[in-house]
Formats: C-alpha cells, sequence, structure tokens
C-alpha cells in the first residue's frame, strides 16, 4: 500500500503519517537515462542527475535504509502542519518521493471547489503537492534522483557539500550585491574555498526569494547575528572578514534557530529544516 508521510522539522524532529493509499506522484518516464551528479552541468527538461550506491553515503537517512512499516508513525495533527520540513509518499513497495516544504507551498486563502455547487472556504488552509518532486529514491536499485541540489539539502543532511565551488566571477558579483557593504579591504580574492562552496549555494537560494522574503530574511540575519554590523539606511550587512561572510551565508540558508526549552540559540552545522 502507498503511504504519505512528513518530517517534522528539527534535527530530530519525528515522521507523521498523513495518509494511505494514494498516488501522490507519477513515476517519471526520463528516469532511464540519468546523469552522474556535475555542479556545472545544466540539465534538460528530461533529465536527471542520480547518485548510485545512495545508501551506502553519508548522505543516506534511516527511512530508507530501514525496512519501510507505517505503524511505526503515529498519525499527524493540526498542530504539526506549521512544522513540516518535507513530504514523502512510499509508493509501489519501492520507491520514495520526496517534496521540500515551505511557507510558499502553504496557501492560506479563501477558496471554492469548482463545481455545480461551490462553497466558500476560508479556514482551510491547502499544501500545493508539485508535478515532479525533489527526489526519488529507488529502494531496488538504491539510486537517489534529483533534480536540483538545494531543494533537498533539507531532506538529506550534509549532501549539500556535493555543492560547487563559486567561481572567482560568483564571488564577485554575489559580493557586489546591495545588501552587502565589503570594509577592511575584504574582496573576492581574499573568500576562501568555504565560503566559495557556501555562496554558491547562497546564490541559489537568495535568488528564489521575494522582495518580501528577502526583507524577512535581513531582519533574520538581525536578530541572530548581533556581531554582523548592519546599516538600516542603506539595508546592508558590514562584511570584512571570512567569519562576517560565514554568518551572512549560513543567515541567508536560515541555519540560525531558537531551542524551545531554555531559548537557547544555536546554529545547525548542517542544512537541515528548522521550525
Amino acid at each position: 500500500m502507498n503511504h504519505l508521510i512528513a518530517k517534522k522539522s528539527g534535527r530530530n524532529g519525528q515522521i507523521v503519517k498523513l495518509m494511505s493509499g494514494e498516488n501522490v506522484f507519477e513515476l517519471p518516464n526520463d528516469l532511464d537515462n540519468p546523469r552522474e551528479y556535475d555542479t556545472n552541468y545544466k540539465l534538460e527538461d528530461d533529465e536527471w542527475f542520480a547518485i548510485d550506491n545512495f545508501s551506502e553515503t553519508d548522505y543516506s537517512i534511516e527511512l530508507i535504509t530501514n525496512d519501510f512499516n507505517s505503524a511505526e508513525f503515529n498519525q499527524i495533527i493540526r498542530a504539526d502542519y506549521d512544522k513540516l520540513s518535507y513530504l514523502c509518499s512510499y509508493q509501489s513497495n519501492r520507491y520514495y518521493y520526496f517534496q521540500k516544504l515551505s511557507k510558499s507551498q502553504t496557501i492560506n486563502r479563501k477558496w471554492f471547489h469548482i463545481s455545480n455547487e461551490p462553497e466558500l472556504k476560508t479556514d482551510n488552509p491547502i499544501i500545493i503537492i508539485k508535478v515532479l518532486p525533489d527526489a526519488i529514491y529507488d529502494k531496488t536499485s538504491d539510486i537517489l534522483y534529483f533534480k536540483k541540489l538545494t531543494s533537498i539539502t533539507t531532506v538529506f543532511s550534509g549532501i549539500g557539500s556535493l555543492y560547487r565551488e563559486a567561481t572567482k566571477e560568483d564571488t564577485a558579483t554575489f559580493l557586489n550585491n546591495d545588501f552587502i557593504n565589503l570594509t577592511e579591504s575584504y574582496s573576492a580574492e581574499r573568500v576562501k574555498k568555504a565560503n566559495r562552496k557556501r555562496i554558491a549555494m547562497a546564490m541559489d537560494t537568495f535568488n528564489n526569494f521575494t522582495n518580501a522574503q528577502k526583507a524577512s530574511i535581513y531582519d533574520y540575519i538581525k536578530d541572530y547575528c548581533e556581531d554582523l554590523e548592519f546599516s538600516e539606511e542603506d539595508r546592508s550587512f558590514a562584511i570584512g572578514d571570512e567569519q562576517s561572510l560565514k554568518s551572512l551565508m549560513f543567515g541567508i540558508e536560515q541555519r540560525y534557530y531558537t531551542t524551545l526549552v531554555g531559548n537557547e540559540k544555536r546554529v545547525a552545522n548542517s542544512v537541515t529544516a528548522i521550525g
């Protein structure tokens, strides 16, 4: 039987059941000619990246290495929906379909069904299911398929290490953004390897933000990075060394969080979804 489950956010987030018996995703018909992951290659519409022997990698998760047993998971409750980081649809006793969840996929508006007797709904938020999942794991062949690495870093912790380094030109372009004010003669030439990887990921993440989301991210970074100087007039952060750039990158990737008990501010070492 097919099962739709979801993982709650947080390092130790629980997995909960949503529904059973539904074919949430269709298996794409273009998985037969996958490409080995290459950060410099741009996929065609009918292509997927693939990682062979995925269960043996450091990025694998217990959900796919253990035998699937829906009885192990509690049924979701209404309060859980705001805490979900990704969906997983287990289908055909073989495939795991993953979809990263973001606030843009949760619609909380007035709506009605298209029918002969439409009824206005005002208190029924909905979650949008994508046509294509962000990743597909085939347990039989032990292959993970995906199209965009940044879409699955919240599912498979540490997989972002596969990401390319930003080129010198990419780095210079990123540092030239209006929200960055370079100080202490800091420049693209002084950015080291670790931060070049972070920039490559942050560029994709930041470019997908709306203007409103960018403003929210600035406030989020200000709240967590008190040592990072911010100009309200210019709406820019002062970046003068590797540490300040790293703090900014972590902010863009939303790695900072506050513990529920103790109200302690922390930073996640790897990119995982947080509440």
